[in-house]
């Protein structure tokens, strides 16, 4: 394994099945070939601007451009309320990505909560269970996962919301 960035080393990362990580967002180009080195060719980012330091953005975006790893970008507010439109839209690329047979990384600051509850919808889509039992496979996975609880009160809502539309 290449050099990582303390954050990154500290927060770390987990396969959630064999196509799904999550984790702490990448700092610096050895963050990145780590991805690289693992197979990921898809990111999902749900961290804003502000979160990252002078420079780090630029870094890690060069980084994932040399690596050919597509970046798709949804900003939620760190500690933030998760909205439905959202939500859904993350599960939806990922699972997109899944689908197409695509290696993805999804991450926030440290992985811990909206990463862990994005990455709950997309184990309830895909593997057609309750949102719930999702959630406590992504923490089987990543102890450290742990939505705040108005975020698995939003992420709840989402699902019971997508399931009435879909009767």
């Amino acid at each position: 394994m290449c050099s990582v960035s303390n954050w990154f080393r500290t927060y770390g990362f987990a396969d959630v099945n064999d196509k799904l990580l999550i984790g702490a967002y990448p700092l610096d180009a050895g963050d990145v070939t780590t991805l690289e080195k693992m197979g990921v060719r898809r990111v999902l980012n749900l961290v804003q601007d502000s979160e990252y330091r002078p420079g780090e953005r630029q870094q890690v975006e060069d980084a994932l451009k040399r690596a050919g790893i597509a970046e798709y970008r949804l900003p939620l507010t760190d500690y933030g309320d998760l909205p439905p439109e959202a939500l859904e839209s993350a599960v939806t690329e990922v699972t997109g990505w899944l689908s197409s047979g695509l290696r993805s990384y999804l991450h926030c600051r440290a992985g811990w909560q909206r990463s862990a509850a994005v990455a709950a919808g997309v184990v309830a889509v895909t593997d057609e269970i309750d949102v719930d039992q999702a959630l406590a496979y992504v923490q089987s996975r990543k102890p450290s996962a742990d939505p705040l609880p108005h975020q698995r009160a939003d992420l709840k809502r989402w699902w019971d919301e997508r399931n009435r539309q879909r009767v």
